[in-house]
Formats: structure tokens, C-alpha cells, sequence
């Protein structure tokens, strides 16, 4: 849950950084050769948030500077909470993420790429210890990368895929107590994820117990204690079914949940929603 509050914090400030203006007035005119929209969403990052530092989730940290031609993405983040090997794994392949967000970009955001490509900037998203300044994971973009991922047309599928690599990288993880995800794959149209109950804490008819809840009840808590509702959306687009797998520690018990196809878009409008009331009320 903790990693996911992250990884929305840090999706959210990206897209709003470059989606993010303001209204310059004529006399406003930008005077070295960096990008001048570029220049102006920093610039607007720094003048929203106090010290141009923008406080997440369990105090992650995040800033932005554009310096000569690198435009650069900080994260800092508490060693106490995600310790530093735990970071590499999650943060380590960042860099696909980066270009499934290009190539998947649309509108005002995929011309603020264009613009990178156009004015040789390199783009960075980096990670450093809130406990010593040092940088624990660099993910960096050339512009010929860039324009690489401008020019690829992703599918659904192919998004879907990406995602599923990005969640298995930082399994197992504890949901609640007693449960915790262990795997996740994607087999054609089909996302399989399994969960281990550990019966020395929870009896597995609870899990049993799960079943008799409505079809939408299963499918928000599953979603929102496993992958994130955020992932849910980019299944419903390709569209995806789901099997959740559940596994007794003891090796005798297991149970299988599944959402059609169909069930996974028509969920999805409700998760929608609960995303954009979770954004609306919270504090970033």
C-alpha cells in the first residue's frame, strides 16, 4: 500500500509538472536557449510549492530543476521507511516507465516531449536518500531516446505488460496482515495474481468468507489492496480479465476470484471515480 501511495504521488506531480502553465505576460521573455515551455513549467512547479519541494505521501519528497540541457525529476525519499535495496528494486527500471509514458502520451504532454527532442534536452528522474544527499537510483533519457519512444505505438496490451513487469519487480508484498501478493503475470488477456494466506494468522475461511461479497465490493478491495485501481484502468482498456489465485501457507487450501472481461470495464467506471475523489481530497 505504502509503495503504491508513492508510485501515485509520483505519477500525479509527473503529469501535473507537464501539463502544469501559467499565463506569461508579453514582457516575460526567456533569455538563454533552453526550452521556454520547459523553463516556464519548472519555474511554476517552483513558485507552487515552498522551496520548490513538494511533500508526498510517508514524507517523500519531490523537486524539479531544469539545468542546461537536463531536465531533472528528485525524489527523496526516508531510508527509515523504503530502505535503500528496496528503492533499487523499485525504482531500478523507472526508465521503461518513462518511455511507456511517452509513447502512450497524448495532447499538450506529448508535445512537451516533442519539445525535449526538439531543444536536445535530456531528461532524468532521480532518487536520493533524505538521510545523506546521495543519489541512490538515476534513470536518464537521451533525446534521441525520446524521440525513439514518440515514434512507438504501444497497444493496450503492450502497456498492460509493461505494468505487470513494473508489479512483479517489487513482490512479494504484504497487503494486510495475513495476506500478502506474491506473484503477477499476464498470460495473453488474462492477469493472474496470487495471494498468499498465511493461515498462522488467518483462518482461510476468511478468504472463503471473501466470496459472498458483491462482484464490485471484490474487485475495488482486490484491486486497491494488489495492484492499485490505477492499474485496474489500464487493463479495462485492452480489456483484461483477472483470476486472483489464493494459496493456505499450509499447502492444502486455495481459492480462485475472476472478473470477465466486461466486468473489468464496467468496475473500472466505479474505480474511476473513487480515483478522482481520493485526487480531489487529498493534499497533493
Amino acid at each position: 500500500m505504502k509503495k503504491r501511495l508513492i508510485v501515485s504521488f509520483v505519477i500525479l506531480t509527473f503529469l501535473s509538472i507537464l501539463c502544469a502553465c501559467r499565463n506569461k505576460s508579453a514582457n516575460n521573455t526567456i533569455k538563454d536557449n533552453r526550452c521556454p515551455a520547459l523553463v516556464e513549467k519548472a519555474e511554476y512547479f517552483n513558485a507552487q510549492n515552498a522551496n520548490g519541494i513538494k511533500e508526498g505521501p510517508m514524507g517523500m519528497k519531490m523537486s524539479v530543476e531544469y539545468v542546461d540541457s537536463v531536465y531533472r525529476i528528485i525524489q527523496i525519499i526516508d531510508e527509515n521507511i523504503m530502505p535503500n535495496e528496496r528503492i533499487k528494486m523499485f525504482y531500478g527500471n523507472m526508465k521503461q516507465n518513462m518511455i511507456t509514458g511517452i509513447s502512450s502520451s497524448l495532447g499538450s504532454e506529448r508535445r512537451v516531449f516533442q519539445q525535449m527532442v526538439d531543444y536536445h534536452v535530456i531528461f532524468e528522474h532521480v532518487v536520493k536518500s533524505m538521510n545523506t544527499g546521495d543519489v541512490i537510483v538515476r534513470n536518464t533519457l537521451t533525446p534521441d531516446e525520446i524521440a525513439e519512444a514518440l515514434e512507438k505505438q504501444l497497444t493496450p496490451l503492450d502497456e498492460l505488460k509493461i505494468n505487470v513487469t513494473t508489479q512483479k519487480s517489487t513482490l512479494p508484498r504484504r497487503m494486510e496482515v495475513g495476506y500478502t501478493m506474491n506473484d503477477i503475470s499476464c498470460t495473453g488477456e488474462v492477469v493472474n495474481i496470487e495471494i498468499i494466506v498465511d493461515e498462522s494468522m488467518k483462518d482461510f475461511s476468511e478468504a472463503t468468507n471473501f466470496k459472498a461479497w458483491s462482484s464490485l465490493d471484490q474487485a475495488v478491495t482486490l484491486a486497491d489492496q494488489t495492484t492499485g485501481l490505477t492499474f485496474w484502468s489500464i487493463a479495462a482498456q485492452v480489456p483484461a480479465e483477472f483470476e486472483f489465485h489464493f494459496l493456505g501457507s499450509k499447502g492444502k487450501n486455495d481459492l480462485y476470484i475472476r472478473f470477465s472481461k466486461e466486468e473489468v470495464v464496467q468496475y473500472n467506471k466505479v474505480m474511476d471515480r473513487i480515483k478522482n475523489k481520493q485526487v480531489s481530497g487529498s493534499k497533493i
